[in-house]
């Protein structure tokens, strides 16, 4: 039956959407959210990225553990960046979500560096999402 021909309460549909993605696993809700935010679906982020035009370089530190090389801003919002690195192999190894990571980056029109502590809020691909904490 057409969603058309049939009538949902606000409650019933958000229910029913709920019940869906809580049985889905883990690998299969990131793809829902991956391709919800390649859609541009209204809601899908709360703060419209910046897609840069240079890629700005930055420096990532776990928690615990090395420094990690070769990593690049590509977005940036008010509350967060996505990192894209170079080796993805340093992402399978190093990051989970929920780690905090010290990030060390300069704005190409500014002389001033910033160091700020963020959370990683997704893994994907080549790189992390990382909402940002506080600036150190």
């Amino acid at each position: 039956m057409s969603s058309e021909n049939r009538c949902y309460d606000e409650i019933e549909v958000t229910s029913r959407l709920l019940n869906i993605i809580l049985d889905m696993s883990a690998e299969q809700q990131l793809s829902l959210l991956d391709s919800l935010d390649k859609s541009g679906c209204e809601g899908s982020r709360r703060h419209a990225r910046t897609n840069l035009k240079k890629q700005w370089v930055v420096q990532v530190e776990p928690e615990k553990g090395e420094k990690q090389g070769g990593a690049f801003i590509n977005d940036i919002s008010r509350c967060g960046v996505f990192i894209e690195f170079i080796e993805s192999s340093e992402i399978d190894h190093s990051f989970f979500v929920g780690q905090n990571v010290t990030m060390r980056f300069q704005i190409p029109a500014s002389k001033k560096i910033f160091k700020i502590i963020g959370e990683i809020v997704r893994l994907q691909g080549n790189g992390i999402g990382v909402k940002f904490k506080r600036q150190l």
